[in-house]
């Protein structure tokens, strides 16, 4: 009977997972990079009870974006543990995006990191995290017009952000609370994503329903996390807070306002594109057996930035993933 109730559970989970409508932003890369926001293996030993070093997963994503665009990613990730502190963790989704002004397929953005627990004790635990996201393209993928052009495609339908970042996190765990603290920092931007309404008819009212986003420069973020985990039997629980907090304004140039004396296209600012988002999330496990555990997660925003001319808006976003310890 207790079984029957924990596949119940879970269900519900999956089931809300896949019927959740938010109108936040997606992750950028740190929001669950390496430990930040990672379900504990063993609940109410932190770190006494012997557990796996490695794991590998397998998460299958669907989600729709602006203007009903659909997002499908396959992401496979392998954590491997030099010793019973030290890891690494890498994460390479293939991504394939379509909507009403063309499609995009092919390899997202590269999520590599390193974690250390410096304390690691019963029902207690502290991980820092160091990383890099590093861009597979430069945001400019675009539908042919004709043998000589492309023209570019939103943010939305890109694979990349065009940014290799820098990812720093600590995440702390005491008994069934946790709480992380992580910072993802542009190092070198190559975004060069040319979506412009002036290279639209005026009469194009689905392409320039889409933010402009001409050579997009996007800010820093501060993301911190705060949540509770639970068990039901084979079945563990985690819901918790997000807040991410966009550091400064994006930027793009203004196409419309050449200065004809340089040359040169004026940098303007995004406005409403900086400040924060808060995020109601959770996370679910259940262990299908010793070495292997079936997962989902899912947020829904509570607060919001004005503007999120990165791509990373979603409208519904279904989550599902395959877990192997070994």
């Amino acid at each position: 009977m207790r079984k029957h109730l924990h596949l119940l559970l879970l269900c519900t989970v999956l089931f809300i997972t896949a019927e959740l409508r938010a109108q936040g932003c997606s992750d950028a890369g740190v929001c669950t990079a390496g430990p930040i926001g990672e379900l504990p293996s063993l609940l109410d030993s932190a770190g006494t009870a012997e557990e796996p070093r490695h794991y590998a997963r397998l998460t299958f994503s669907y989600a729709v974006g602006e203007r009903s665009t659909t997002i499908f990613q396959v992401v496979p990730e392998l954590g491997i543990g030099f010793t019973d502190r030290w890891g690494a963790q890498l994460r390479l989704p293939y991504m394939s995006i379509s909507g009403d002004l063309g499609s995009n397929s092919g390899l997202g953005d590269a999520v590599m990191t390193t974690s250390y627990a410096f304390i690691k004790k019963d029902k207690q635990r502290l991980d820092a995290m160091i990383g890099l996201k590093a861009y597979t393209t430069d945001a400019a993928e675009g539908e042919r017009i004709n043998e000589m052009s492309v023209r570019t495609l939103p943010m939305v339908y890109q694979r990349s952000l065009g940014t290799t970042d820098l990812l720093l996190g600590v995440n702390y765990r005491h008994g069934r609370w946790s709480g992380a603290l992580a910072w993802q920092h542009v190092l070198t931007d190559k975004n060069a994503n040319q979506f412009d309404h002036i290279n639209y008819a005026a009469t194009d009212a689905e392409a320039r329903a889409y933010e402009e986003t001409l050579f997009l420069r996007r800010a820093d973020d501060l993301v911190v996390r705060l949540q509770y985990a639970h068990r039901f039997g084979k079945l563990t629980v985690q819901p918790g807070l997000l807040a991410i907090q966009h550091l400064g304004v994006d930027t793009r140039l203004d196409a419309g306002n050449v200065n004809w004396i340089t040359q040169s296209l004026p940098r303007v600012d995004i406005e409403g594109s900086d400040g924060l988002t808060l995020n109601l999330t959770a996370d679910a496990r259940y262990k299908l057996s010793d070495t292997w555990a079936l997962e989902a997660s899912f947020g829904s925003p509570l607060v919001t930035r004005e503007d999120r001319p990165d791509g990373l808006t979603r409208a519904l976003v279904a989550n599902m993933g395959l877990r192997f310890a070994f």
